[in-house]
């Protein structure tokens, strides 16, 4: 998967709470199958109050903009404002995590953390601990 226009994000809305809904953003991603929201990063997400008009069917958006007046919002005047924001913030995430990709993968560098934390046990070590510490309980001083 490559990532498709920098601007383009997906925004999934879903029932929270009787009074709010959340927005989670993802980034959109060509496949050879069509443009994608990859579920597996979240660049934002916020909780939006219930609008006052009455809700559009769909759950799934592709927004471009952070102007609440483009065509992306129309389906969802009540939220525009705050879908825009959002988007805003989703957007900034993204730029922020593109440029930390391009300087060090993340998963290179929880590599790198996990094995500062790591301490080597030569092969056999473990096995001999634990008879010493079974000789220990059974010994007539132990305890």
């Amino acid at each position: 998967m490559i990532p498709s226009a920098a601007e383009a994000l997906a925004v999934e809305l879903r029932p929270h709470s009787p009074t709010h809904w959340v927005a989670t953003y993802y980034p959109m991603v060509a496949t050879p199958v069509g443009r994608w929201a990859d579920v597996t990063w979240v660049l934002h997400q916020h909780l939006i109050s219930l609008p006052s008009d009455p809700l559009e069917p769909a759950r799934w958006l592709e927004v471009r903009s952070p102007d609440p007046d483009r065509l992306c919002y129309a389906a969802h005047r009540g939220w525009a404002p705050e879908l825009a924001t959002g988007y805003a913030t989703a957007l900034a995430a993204y730029a922020a995590g593109a440029v930390a990709s391009t300087e060090e993968p993340l998963w290179l560098q929880q590599v790198q953390q996990r094995r500062a934390g790591t301490i080597m046990i030569p092969a056999g070590q473990l096995a001999e601990w634990v008879l010493d510490d079974l000789q220990d309980e059974t010994s007539p001083f132990y305890g």
